[in-house]
């Protein structure tokens, strides 16, 4: 299926489940060599803050 499709529920609704699982399966990226690297340092950003303001709540009680 391609990936890059955007489907319509209407036409999602006229798959099989199985056709459906394959639609979204398609979508998923597992080889993190083709994850786009500024959403790799977008979350990495993300989760430097939330350890941040984590420490920082634990160390003013």
């Amino acid at each position: 299926m391609d990936a890059d499709r955007i489907w319509t529920a209407a036409e999602l609704e006229a798959l099989t489940p199985d056709e459906r699982d394959e639609v979204i399966r398609s979508g998923f990226v597992t080889d993190s060599d083709k994850i786009p690297t500024d959403l790799i340092e977008r979350g990495r950003q993300k989760a430097d803050a939330r350890i941040a303001a984590a420490e920082s709540s634990q160390t003013s009680r």
